[in-house]
C-alpha cells in the first residue's frame, strides 16, 4: 500500500499587483447631481368602463363533420364576413387524411399482385 502524499500547492497565477481599469479620481460629493428631465408617467385605468368594447355579436363556433375526410372539425367563423378565424385540425391535415384514405385498400378487398 503506497503512503499518503501531501498534496503539491500551486503558486499563484500572478505575483505581480492588479491595477485598475480606469483611474480612481477624487470626486466631490458635496454637489447636488443634474437634474434630468424624466418622461410622464404611465397610468393604467382598471375600472370596468376602461375595459375594451365586446363585438356585439359573438364569433360563431360548431362542429361539422368534413365529407371528403370522414372528420369531425371545430370551426370559428367570423359572422360579418363568414370567414373562418380558426379551425381544428387545420385544412393541410384534412386534405392529407382525404388522400390517405383514397389511397389505401378498403378492408377485407384483396389486391392481387402478378408479375
Amino acid at each position: 500500500m503506497d503512503p499518503i502524499r501531501a498534496a503539491a500547492s500551486t503558486p499563484p497565477v500572478s505575483t505581480a499587483p492588479i491595477t485598475p481599469i480606469r483611474p480612481v479620481g477624487e470626486t466631490v460629493r458635496d454637489e447636488a447631481p443634474a437634474s434630468r428631465v424624466l418622461d410622464p408617467a404611465v397610468t393604467v385605468a382598471v375600472s370596468p368602463e376602461s375595459a375594451e368594447p365586446k363585438p356585439s355579436e359573438p364569433d360563431r363556433r360548431a362542429y361539422i363533420r368534413d365529407a371528403d375526410s370522414q372528420s369531425l372539425v371545430f370551426r370559428v367563423t367570423d359572422p360579418q364576413t363568414g370567414d373562418v378565424v380558426m379551425q381544428i385540425p387545420d385544412e393541410v391535415i384534412l386534405k392529407a387524411r382525404a388522400y390517405a384514405r383514397e389511397a389505401a385498400p378498403f378492408p377485407g378487398e384483396r389486391v392481387a399482385k402478378t408479375a
